[in-house]
C-alpha cells in the first residue's frame, strides 16, 4: 500500500466511492490548488467536483456568521446567542419530538458521526440513514452475513467486470479507470455514458434486474458450470435455490426485462469467464432493488468467488460508528425512515440538520419548509452555504469545509484511512460540527454527560481500535491502510453463505430473491451529473436546468407537468431516442420551473430490507400544464 509520510495530504470527504487524496498547495495562508496524488488509487486525476473545491472554499456563497430569522429576513447573531437559542429549544421540547437529520455530505468521523451524541444523550429521534445504500447492505447480509467485497487492487486485476446499476464513468471514475484492460459489460435502465463505453451494454426495464440475474444463475446451473466443491463446503440452501431459479427461463427473462437471448448469451459468457461485479447503490432505490442485489451477488456464490462483487466496503474496516454516535450509552427514542420524513415532519417540534440538504434530497422534503413556514417546527441548520434547507430555517449556523478542520476520513471503497489536518483557517466564524453540539450540550447542563464530556479525539481513537490503525500513528503518518476480514467467513446463522436465507425466512421475508412485476407506467429515473454530488456545487457550476428526457414516442416536447399523488412539478421535456419507452430520465436533482424540488413527487415507499425509498421507481403521469 502507498506510504504518504513525507507528504501533507487531505482526503476528499464527499459521498463518493473514490475518496481522492490530494496534496494541497498553499501560500500566505491561502489555498492555491489541490493536486491529486499519483499514488494508488487516486492515480493523479480527479473529478469536476474535486477540481472545484478550492473555488468552493472561497465562494461568496459561504456562510460566515450565525443567522437568526426575523420574519422574511435573517439577522446576524453571536455564536453565544445561537448556542443559547438552540439549547433553549431543545430543553423545552419532548425529546421524542426532536429530530436530527444528517447524512454523508462530509464523511469525516467527527463531522458526520460524533454530533449525534448530543441527540442520543437526550433520547431524541433520528432517521434510519436509509436514503442511499442501506437496502443493499441489508440485502447482502441476508446471504453473506456481510456486504463488503472487492478492494481496488482486486478490481484492477479482473479479466472482466460487469458494472450493474452504476454509471461509473460519472460517479466511480477511478473504478472505471482501473478496469481499462478488462472486458466490460454494463447493465442499466438507460443508455448511460458507462453503457456506451462498455463492450457489452445491457438495457433492462426498470425493476426487472432481479429477473435478469436469476436467469443468468439458472443458465450457470443448467450448464453445470457452478463450483461444486465451494458450494458443498461453504454454502447452505443450494438445492432450494437450484429449484427456484428454473422458472426464470430465457423466454421469461426476455419478456420481463427486454433483454434478448443474444445479449443474455453475452452476459452469461462474461460471468463464466470470471467477471467481477460492481453493484450500484441505485439498484437499492428501485422496486425489487434489494432482490436484484441479492440475486446478482449469488451469481458469484455459484461460481465459488467469495470476493466476486463490490457494493460498499464501509463495513469491512470495523470502524465503530455506533460508538462515535454514542449508541453504547443512549439510542434514539424513535427512528424515522428517511423516505417518510416529509410525510411525518408534523410529528416534531425541533429539527436539527447537518451534513445534509433534506429539502432537496428526501422524498417530499419540501414539506420541511412548509412546516417551518407555518411555525410548526423550529428548524436549525448547520451548513457551509445557504442551502435550500437553510433558506427556510429559523437558525442557520456556518460550517467549515473539510479543508478548514481536522478530521479522520475513511473510504467505502479503498482501505486508506486519512488524517485530514486543516489546510487553512476557518472562513469567517464557521465552527466544526462537534464543537457546536458540545457547546449546546453545556448550555443545556449536559457538559458532564459521558457522551459529551469525552474528548472527540479519544472517541475517534476508540472507534478505530478494530481497524488495525491507531490514531496516534495515523496523525504522524497521515495515511494508513485498514485491514479487511476473511472473505471465507460468513457471519450468518448457519455460518455459511446462504443461498436460502434463514434470516429472511425467520423475519417473514422471502428466503430467496423474489420479484414483483412493475406497473409498466412511465417511471422517473435519476442518474448522476458529473458536476454535482446531489446539491453540492450548485453555487460553483450553476443550478441544473429542470429537464427530463423522454423517448419521442412517449410524450411531446415542451413544458410538461409530472404528477404523482396530486403533487406536480413543472419541467422541460426533451426528446432523447436513447431513453427507452417507459422511462423519464432526470440527470441529477433540481428545482422545477416554479422553484419546487423535483423530490416533492419522488416515491418515498421504503424497500423491505434496509428501508431505502424507491426513488428510481417513481411512477408519474405526464400532462400538459402550459
Amino acid at each position: 500500500m502507498p506510504y504518504f509520510s513525507a507528504l501533507v495530504v487531505v482526503a476528499c470527504t464527499r459521498d463518493c466511492y473514490d475518496t481522492c487524496i490530494f496534496t494541497p498547495k498553499a501560500a500566505g495562508g491561502r489555498l492555491l490548488d489541490l493536486a491529486p496524488t499519483r499514488s494508488f488509487p487516486t492515480l493523479g486525476f480527479t473529478c469536476a467536483r474535486g477540481r472545484a473545491d478550492v473555488k468552493r472554499l472561497y465562494s461568496s456563497a459561504r456562510l460566515k456568521r450565525p443567522l437568526m430569522r426575523r420574519g422574511d429576513q435573517f439577522v446576524e447573531i453571536s455564536w453565544e446567542r445561537a448556542v443559547q437559542e438552540l439549547a433553549l429549544r431543545l430543553r423545552a421540547a419532548d425529546p421524542q419530538r426532536v429530530l436530527h437529520i444528517d447524512y454523508d455530505g462530509n464523511q469525516g468521523l467527527l463531522t458526520w458521526y460524533y454530533p449525534a451524541r448530543l441527540f442520543n444523550a437526550i433520547g431524541a429521534s433520528s432517521t434510519d440513514y436509509s436514503i442511499c445504500s442501506a437496502e443493499g447492505h441489508s440485502a447482502l447480509k441476508l446471504h453473506w452475513g456481510r456486504s463488503w467485497g472487492l478492494l481496488p487492487e482486486e478490481l484492477a486485476a479482473a479479466r472482466a467486470v460487469v458494472f450493474w446499476g452504476v454509471n461509473a464513468l460519472v460517479s466511480f471514475i477511478h473504478g472505471w479507470a482501473l478496469t481499462k484492460r478488462a472486458r466490460r459489460a454494463a447493465v442499466d435502465v438507460v443508455m448511460t455514458e458507462t453503457l456506451k463505453a462498455s463492450d457489452l451494454p445491457v438495457v433492462v426495464r426498470p425493476g426487472t434486474d432481479v429477473v435478469l440475474a436469476l436467469g443468468i444463475a439458472r443458465r450457470i446451473i443448467d450448464a453445470e458450470a457452478y463450483d461444486r466443491r465451494f458450494i458443498e463446503r461453504y454454502t447452505y440452501g443450494f438445492d432450494e435455490f437450484k429449484r427456484y431459479v428454473q422458472k426464470f427461463t430465457d423466454q421469461v427473462v426476455e419478456e420481463e426485462t427486454g433483454v434478448t437471448r443474444d445479449v443474455l448469451d453475452g452476459l452469461t459468457e462474461i460471468y463464466l469467464s470470471g467477471a467481477k461485479t460492481v453493484i450500484g447503490f441505485a439498484l437499492g432505490r428501485t422496486l425489487n432493488g434489494g432482490e436484484a442485489i441479492r440475486a446478482i451477488s449469488l451469481i458469484h456464490a455459484l461460481l465459488g468467488d467469495p470476493l466476486g462483487f463490490f457494493y460498499s466496503n464501509s463495513g469491512a474496516w470495523e470502524i465503530d460508528f455506533d460508538y462515535l454516535r454514542g449508541y453504547h450509552v443512549g439510542r434514539p427514542s424513535r427512528v424515522v425512515p428517511m423516505g417518510l420524513v416529509g410525510r411525518q415532519i408534523g410529528e416534531f417540534d425541533v429539527v436539527y440538520v447537518w451534513n445534509a440538504n433534506p429539502v432537496m434530497t428526501l422524498p417530499q422534503g419540501d414539506r420541511i419548509c412548509e412546516a417551518a413556514a407555518r411555525g410548526d417546527i423550529f428548524l436549525a441548520v448547520h451548513d457551509i452555504v445557504m442551502s435550500e434547507t437553510a433558506q427556510c430555517a429559523d437558525l442557520v449556523l456556518p460550517a467549515p469545509t473539510y479543508l478548514e478542520k481536522d478530521d479522520v476520513v475513511y473510504s467505502y471503497w479503498h482501505q486508506l484511512l486519512v488524517y485530514n489536518k486543516a489546510v487553512v483557517e476557518p472562513i469567517g466564524e464557521s465552527k466544526p460540527e462537534h464543537w457546536v453540539v458540545r457547546e449546546v450540550g453545556k448550555a443545556m447542563g449536559l457538559g458532564d454527560h459521558v457522551l459529551l464530556s469525552e474528548d472527540p479525539w479519544r472517541a475517534v481513537d476508540i472507534a478505530l481500535r478494530k481497524t488495525g490503525v491507531s490514531l496516534d500513528l495515523l496523525i504522524r503518518r497521515r495515511v494508513l491502510a485498514m485491514r479487511r476480514g476473511d472473505p471465507l467467513e460468513f457471519p450468518t446463522p448457519t455460518r455459511k453463505l446462504e443461498f436460502y436465507s434463514t434470516q429472511a425466512a425467520k423475519a417473514g421475508l422471502s428466503p430467496l430473491p423474489s420479484y414483483e412485476r412493475p406497473s409498466g407506467r412511465p417511471t422517473l429515473v435519476f442518474t448522476s451529473d458529473p458536476k454535482y454530488t446531489n446539491t453540492q456545487f450548485f453555487d460553483e457550476y450553476g443550478e441544473p436546468e429542470p429537464v427530463v428526457y423522454s423517448n419521442p414516442r412517449q410524450a411531446p416536447e415542451g413544458v410538461v407537468c409530472l404528477e404523482r399523488d396530486g403533487v406536480a412539478v413543472k419541467v422541460k421535456l426533451r426528446w432523447d431516442p436513447e431513453v427507452p419507452e417507459g422511462v423519464l430520465l432526470a440527470r441529477g436533482i433540481f428545482k422545477d420551473l416554479a422553484g419546487r424540488p423535483v423530490s416533492s413527487i419522488v416515491d418515498g415507499t421504503p424497500n423491505p430490507y434496509g428501508g431505502t425509498p424507491r426513488i428510481n421507481s417513481t411512477v408519474v403521469a405526464v400532462r400538459n400544464c402550459e
